[in-house]
This record gives structure tokens, C-alpha cells and sequence, in this order.
């Protein structure tokens, strides 16, 4: 992730912590909180144990037929040892074995043993026991992954700006905001609402377009893992992305041509706020317009999510069926991809937040799904020759979409399927390359700053290879990404926050600090290579309490002052929604009183 942050803490005092509405059903064990989030409390002790084995495992759980393994991190040499799996509550074991295969050393560890529990299926809750040592709980079952979406829903609300509906903090800039460039540079322009896109309160539309295309492919692929099984009202994901969607309508001029990308600039790391206090000390900030010749990367990610809306709300056959709004969708995609068409290159964020170089990927993604809301054919011939202009780069993230793009096609054409599965195909046998050299098995080259968009990229892409194939060569790459991000990995922590039992406790993120909450649904940044981190400069707030699971390939801290491993950003929890929907399980009825307030 190319960001550059830079924070320039002062010591303020909250005035109170906010009345918020919020919601969800997640509780904090043992903290009921409010509104479906919890009062900070003391975190529970961290992934290391006391001990000389140190236990990693997929803390959320794994489904009964998938491969199970947890490692075990030590200085010892265990080869010839036995482990056991216990259930939990109770701790009476239900399957042993041999310690399986040495990975080789990691840090200041000699051994990385994997333990293989792949032979246990029954559901039910458990921990792995070893030399005295017991795991983080998890468990197994064909649920395992029920509540994540809603888990992870709970963190966009939080991140909504304006007056709509957010969580653990007040409506904020309403004033959004003065042009900056374009025809009308330096006159009111209204960009108010959106989402913040992390810790602080900028919003751009490379990451908010980014955010709701992941989010609605994802529906689109899997509808029925998203609630709603009643058919009232509007699934609680759709209702999240229109946040985003509206807020993209907002950011395009027609009548003057003019596509905006970005409100906020650099100052908005000025000082620890709360949003709400915005709207007095800097009521009116900037947004910026496209510049002249640029802005197809932009143009291409709106076009997308407007067109993947249009097509949703346009199928009579939904209950959210709305042919009035797909259509204001549908004209918004096609004038702003005419746009991005007509500019063939990158606008790059303010301040070097987000650079982006590539937009054929971005225009091919657009086509697609405006063949899908459309079937006008001329937009499908558009979509593979931007396709195949565009080839692969090897990840997904914000700014490469064209494994998406590839996928998309794929689905929508038969006699392109055979073309995106090569593509995806030579992404991913790097990709394996990349995780048989790591002993945590993360399909990255290297740990760069925001790398868990490869790591949950691979896992996305082996599942739409095999959804386009049939073939499953992929699928434990993709299980092995999941499970690192989940718990299996270095510092034993679950990136999910409120899945599992050891996560986050002080990301870096003001809202939550501010208001003293356990910020629950967010996907973490994770780790990144020390010396890239040790060149930003980051002071720590407190002591590494994670030091001796650092190394020289990778480092994280749970720590307020990190923002380079820590800071949550509502782009890595799309990619995160998108890749849950392939392990969640069909939902159960949305209660009705719920499903009104979600579709408020």
C-alpha cells in the first residue's frame, strides 16, 4: 500500500464518549458494551506463551473438511513428540499425533513443527496442546464463519461521514467541501458523506470505489451468504456499499464534466481528534478534481461499482428490486467510464496517500459489468481488449484490480474463461512460490507496507480460478493464507478484530481511541519488513510486547502509534468481506425489526 502517514499527536480530552447507534449482535466476552461494540478493557494476555512452544492456529476455525494445521513455534527440537487437540470446555483430548514436519527457523526460533489435525472433523470447540502448552481456542464446524460479514459491517458503519447513521461518533463534516481544481476551482462543491478511509478522516475515491466493487461482486457471486433469507427490505451489505455508491454520485459534475477523487488533504494529520470537531476548526476542506488527462484509473473503479449497482437493483426478481435508482446508477457508470475512457491515465492521490500507475484494468472492469447492466456487446468487446492490454501484476489491492477484471469476463463469457484462468493461473503459481519459501506459507515476495492485500488477494484469486476451472490446485494456498491472517502466524494474532481470542486492542485509529471502545470488524494492515518500517520512523507508544517475534523479513505492533501495521482502512476489510462470502454459510433469516434499520 503506497501511503505515507505522519501524525502530530497532541494530549486532548474527549468531552464524553459518544451516544452512537450501532449494530450487530457481537459482544466482547464479558463486556456487553454498547450498541454492538465494547468499552476498551485490559487485553487479554498476548500470542506469546510462557513458555518455550508457542502455538499458532486459525483462531476463527476451519470448516470439517478442509486441511487442518496449526505450528508450533520453538528452540526446541520436538521431531518425535506428541500433540493433542482438546476439547474445549473440559480439556479432554479427542485426537493426538506426532508432530508433524520442521519448516525450518524463523527469527530467533530454530523450528517452525507443523501439527496436522486434518483427521478431525467432528464440530465443536477446541485447543491443541503441546509440551504444557495450549493454543488460542478454535473451532470447527460448517459455521465457523457465520457472523464474519456482520462482524466486519460493524467497522464501515463507524468509518461512515456525515449525517448518515454513524457509529461511536457524531455527524462530521457537513460541510464537505471547496473545489480544487477544475471549473469550478475554488467554489462549493458538495461532497459531503462517504466513508473515512482508516484511522483518519480523509476519503478518496480510488480506495472507496476499490472498497464497493469487492463488495458488490462479492453479493453479486454469493447472495445468499449476505442475510436477509426473508426477502424484506435490504440485505445489511447492500445498504453499507450505498454509502459509498452515493457518495461516488456526488463526486461526478455531468453537467461540467468533472470527476472529483479526493477530499481532505495532508493537514487532516494535524492533530487527534474526534471527525464531529471538524465541522469548527476546519468546517470547509478541500476537493480535488481530476487534472486535465488523467483520472481513467478513477473514472474505471466508479464506473464499476455504479454498474455492479445498476444491474443489482435493476433485477425484478430482488426484493430491493428499484429500476428508478439502477437507472441513476446505470447513467452515472456509463458518463463516468465515457470520462475515464477519454483520459487514458492514473490520477494518483494528494500528498502520496495512494499512487497508482495502471487504469487499463480499471476501464476492463468497468466494461464488464456495464455489459452486465446493460448487454450492450460493444461494452464486452471493450472489456477484453482493456483486459488484455492490461495482462496481470501478480496481487489485488487497491490499485490493481486486473485479476478482478479477468474474473468478471470470465464469468460474463464463455469464450474468455479460458484466457482469465491463465492469467490468474500465473499469478498464483508465483504466488505458490512465494508461500513454499515462507515458513508461515504467506504468499508474498516480500513483506511490504499493507502486504495483507496479497495474502487475502491469493486466497480470493485461487477461488475464483477454481469457480472459472473446477480446479482445486489453488485451494490450499488459499486456506494457508487465511489461516496466517486468522492466528497462524508469527505473533499468534487474529487480524479480524472480535474474531478469536487474541486481536488488536490499540489500532490506530482516532475514533476509537478517543471514545476508550474496542473497535470490533476491522481487517489490520499486518506486518511489513523492518527496515521499511524502521525508514518511516515510527516512535512506539509503548513497549513491544510482540519483540521476540520480530525479525528481519517482518514486524507488527499492537500499538496506538503504529500506522504502518495497525491502522485499519475500510480497503483491506472489502477484500477481507469479499473473501469470507466463499467460506460463510447460506444466513439465516435477517430479523425484520433489524433489516428496517439496516435499510434506513
Amino acid at each position: 500500500m503506497a501511503r505515507r502517514r505522519s501524525r502530530f499527536r497532541f494530549l486532548i480530552l474527549p468531552l464524553a464518549l459518544l451516544l452512537f447507534w450501532g449494530w450487530g449482535d457481537y459482544r466482547s466476552p464479558g463486556n456487553p458494551g454498547v450498541g454492538g461494540f465494547a468499552i476498551s478493557s485490559p487485553p487479554p494476555a498476548l500470542g506469546a506463551a510462557p513458555g518455550p512452544v508457542y502455538l499458532r492456529v486459525n483462531q476463527a476455525g476451519v470448516l470439517p473438511a478442509d486441511r487442518k494445521i496449526a505450528l508450533a513455534l520453538t528452540a526446541e527440537n520436538l521431531a518425535g513428540r506428541t500433540f493433542s487437540v482438546i476439547n474445549e470446555p473440559g480439556g479432554a483430548p479427542v485426537f493426538s499425533a506426532a508432530v508433524g514436519p520442521d519448516r525450518g527457523g524463523y527469527g530467533g526460533f530454530a523450528h517452525l513443527y507443523e501439527l496436522n489435525f486434518s483427521a478431525l472433523k467432528a464440530p465443536g470447540k477446541y485447543r491443541v496442546l503441546l509440551e504444557g502448552q495450549t493454543s488460542p481456542s478454535f473451532s470447527i464446524g460448517d459455521r465457523v464463519y457465520a457472523g464474519v460479514i456482520d462482524l466486519t459491517l460493524q467497522f464501515f458503519r463507524v468509518q461512515r461521514c456525515g449525517d448518515i447513521g454513524p457509529a461511536l461518533h457524531g455527524p462530521c463534516h457537513l460541510k464537505d467541501g471547496t473545489a480544487q481544481g477544475g471549473p469550478v476551482d475554488r467554489s462549493p462543491v458538495d461532497a459531503a458523506g462517504g466513508w473515512h478511509d482508516a484511522g483518519d478522516y480523509l476519503k478518496f475515491m480510488i480506495t472507496t470505489g476499490a472498497a464497493a466493487v469487492l463488495m458488490l461482486t462479492a453479493y453479486q457471486r454469493h447472495p445468499e451468504v449476505f442475510g436477509n433469507a426473508s426477502g424484506q427490505g435490504l440485505p445489511p451489505v447492500l445498504a453499507e456499499a450505498r454509502i459509498g455508491l452515493d457518495w461516488m454520485l456526488k463526486m461526478w459534475d455531468p453537467a461540467r464534466q468533472t470527476l472529483y477523487y479526493q477530499v481532505g488533504d495532508a493537514t487532516d494529520h494535524n492533530g487527534w481528534r474526534l471527525p464531529e470537531g471538524d465541522d469548527a476548526q476546519r468546517p470547509v476542506r478541500p476537493v480535488w478534481a481530476c487534472e486535465a488527462g488523467k483520472g481513467a484509473n478513477i473514472a474505471g473503479k466508479a464506473a464499476a461499482a455504479l454498474a455492479l449497482a445498476a444491474a443489482l437493483w435493476n433485477d425484478a426478481a430482488r426484493p430491493f428490486y428499484n429500476p428508478a435508482l439502477a437507472a441513476t446508477y446505470r447513467t452515472a457508470a456509463e458518463q463516468i467510464y465515457a470520462f475515464g475512457k477519454a483520459r487514458p491515465a492514473a490520477q494518483s492521490a494528494t500528498s502520496g496517500f495512494y499512487t497508482e500507475t495502471t487504469w487499463r484494468d480499471d476501464l476492463a472492469l468497468a466494461a464488464a459489468e456495464l455489459y452486465r447492466a446493460t448487454g450492450n456487446t460493444a461494452y464486452l468487446s471493450e472489456a477484453k481488449a482493456y483486459a488484455l492490454a492490461a495482462g496481470n501484476t501478480g496481487d489485488i489491492n487497491w490499485g490493481n484490480l486486473h485479476n478482478l477484471a479477468h474474473y468478471e469476463i470470465g464469468r460474463l463469457d464463455p469464450a474468455y474463461r479460458s484466457q482469465a484462468a491463465a492469467f490468474l493461473k500465473s499469478d498464483l503459481d508465483d504466488m505458490q512460490l512465494f508461500a513454499a519459501s515462507d515458513p508461515f506459507r504467506a504468499a508474498v515476495f516480500r513483506y511490504y507496507w499493507g502486504s495483507v492485500f496479497d495474502i487475502l488477494g491469493a486466497a480470493l484469486m485461487a477461488r475464483w480460478y477454481e469457480d472459472l476451472t473446477g480446479d482445486t490446485a489453488y485451494r490450499e494456498l488459499a486456506w494457508a493464507q487465511r489461516d496466517f491472517f486468522l492466528g497462524a502466524n508469527p505473533w499468534g494474532v487474529s487480524w479480524v478484530n472480535g474474531l478469536g481470542e487474541v486481536w488488536p486492542h490499540h489500532p490506530h485509529h482516532q475514533v476509537a481511541d478517543l471514545t476508550q471502545t474496542e473497535l470490533t470488524g476491522f481487517w489490520d494492515e499486518g506486518p511489513m519488513n523492518r527496515s521499511d518500517w524502521l525508514g518511516i520512523g515510527i516512535a512506539l507508544k509503548d513497549p513491544d510486547g510482540y519483540a521476540p517475534f520480530q525479525s528481519a523479513a517482518s514486524v507488527y505492533h499492537d500499538d496506538l502509534e503504529d500506522y504502518a501495521t495497525n491502522e485499519p482502512c475500510t480497503s483491506v476489510a472489502a477484500l477481507g468481506l469479499a473473501f469470507t462470502a466463499w467460506c460463510a454459510p447460506p444466513t439465516q433469516p435477517t430479523p425484520a425489526v433489524l433489516e428496517l434499520l439496516l435499510s434506513d
